[in-house]
């Protein structure tokens, strides 16, 4: 996915509710961002590196967002609303072979009997998945870790992809790691245990927890290779 913004290097000065960063811009200029998600704004450490993009919505009260998070040395893609683009861009071109004997996609409206379950994939055979593709953030040592949190949303979402699994199809939860710095990815306990309660009954009904990180660059995001995912 290409991504073709004019960005603003600045600082992380402090962070509220890990939502709204107050940063400085490299001529001085203090400014207010916006995270697109809590545990973004976790990695908007003080005097952390952070790239901005100027929202084109005049009406905002706030007038940036929290594009990149620099992270020793790497870049973390800070903007959780392409985690559709980016799995509809990797499954178009084969990337992920977990979904092969698929060769059809439906992008699924929020609302309605789907209940936030972003895709059906499907085949001549009539076989279908439904997968909800969402990005997680944190890292511990080398590895990325979820879940970070859930709400009544993803609950009810989980609640929609076991309604598919029991009615015969593939069910999926596709985790996107927008960042090319970590090995694997990890379930953990500790630091939601209602999140990692909800992913634990998922995928003991059958739901399929899949991982892939990305190649991140100011200019493109794509999906790159599987991680393996350790419990």
């Amino acid at each position: 996915m290409e991504y073709n913004y004019k960005l603003l290097k600045a600082y992380t000065e402090s962070v509220c509710n890990n939502l709204i960063v107050d940063a400085r811009l490299e001529d001085g200029q203090k400014v207010t961002a916006f995270c697109g998600a809590p545990n973004i704004g976790e990695q908007c450490k003080e005097g952390r590196v952070i790239w901005l993009k100027r929202t084109s919505n005049t009406s905002r009260l706030v007038k940036y967002n929290v594009a990149f998070v620099e992270i020793d040395g790497s870049l973390v893609f800070a903007n959780p609303k392409y985690d559709k683009i980016l799995f509809t861009e990797a499954f178009e071109n084969d990337l992920i072979n977990e979904f092969d004997k698929y060769d059809e996609y439906l992008a699924l409206e929020t609302e309605g009997k789907y209940c936030g379950i972003d895709f059906e994939l499907s085949n001549s055979k009539g076989e279908k998945c439904y997968v909800y593709a969402t990005s997680i953030y944190s890292k511990r040592n080398a590895d990325a870790v979820f879940p970070h949190t859930i709400n009544f949303f993803e609950m009810k979402v989980f609640e929609e992809l076991i309604k598919r699994k029991k009615q015969g199809h593939e069910a999926c939860v596709f985790l996107i790691v927008p960042r090319n710095d970590c090995l694997n990815a990890r379930f953990v306990w500790d630091i939601s245990s209602l999140a990692s309660g909800a992913v634990y009954n998922a995928a003991q009904n059958g739901i399929n927890f899949i991982c892939y990180s990305c190649n991140v660059s100011k200019n493109l995001i794509e999906i790159d290779h599987k991680l393996d995912i350790l419990y």
